[in-house]
């Protein structure tokens, strides 16, 4: 937080909030006993669920895209990251996947985090006349899996940049939200119906602009 200019007040009340936390775990058995694990001291991390978590998490992972190597071009917003890799040679595109796949998990494991390669996948972007590379790519001992279309901040995109499954998805979306208003327009008043039109109006607004 220093390196970003937090310092001071405002850099001590940050580490007065994220110094001396506890947490534990809840659970119930099956008799609907319930459980309480340990109290443990929380030594890493922000508190999850917390107005200024997302922003402290962004803060600390900010200067990922420029440690890594620029054989990629690395895309983050939120908690989500994409790494773009491309190489007309199909031997040296599969070594810079590897190498930055090597470089990710070393700083990850040097600043305390863990890459989920369940939740990570592998996405080729193909023209229609053009041979799918096999590739197997490696992370943790675990193998990234490899899929033909993924959903990314409320759009789909496939491995073509076709954009049919994007559109099937956002029709379907559209028909749920005229059945619902529809179905209800004989009963709420005008104020609740403008609410709902909204509130349906918004989503889709926001996946059509990403579009």
């Amino acid at each position: 937080m220093k390196f970003y200019g937090i310092s001071v007040i405002a850099n001590k009340l940050m580490i007065f909030y994220l110094e001396s936390r506890y947490q534990r775990i809840s659970m119930i058995d099956s008799n609907l006993n319930k459980l309480l694990c340990k109290q443990e001291h929380v030594k890493h991390g922000v508190p999850q669920g917390s107005v200024l978590g997302q922003l402290l998490f962004l803060i600390y992972i900010n200067y990922l895209s420029l440690t890594i190597s620029k054989l990629d071009n690395t895309i983050l917003f939120a908690d989500y990251m994409s790494i773009v890799i491309s190489n007309i040679i199909i031997e040296e595109f599969k070594t810079n996947i590897n190498s930055v796949m090597t470089e990710i998990i070393n700083w990850f494991q040097s600043n305390l985090l863990t890459l989920i390669c369940d939740r990570t996948y592998f996405l080729q972007f193909l023209t229609k006349n053009q041979n799918k590379i096999k590739i197997q790519i490696i992370a943790s001992n675990s193998i990234i899996t490899s899929i033909k279309d993924t959903k990314f901040l409320c759009l789909i995109i496939d491995s073509t940049l076709s954009w049919r499954d994007h559109i099937v998805g956002l029709t379907s979306t559209i028909y749920k939200a005229c059945y619902a208003i529809r179905a209800i327009k004989y009963f709420m008043p005008l104020d609740v119906l403008r609410k709902i039109y909204f509130s349906y109006y918004t989503h889709l607004r926001h996946t059509v602009f990403l579009g």
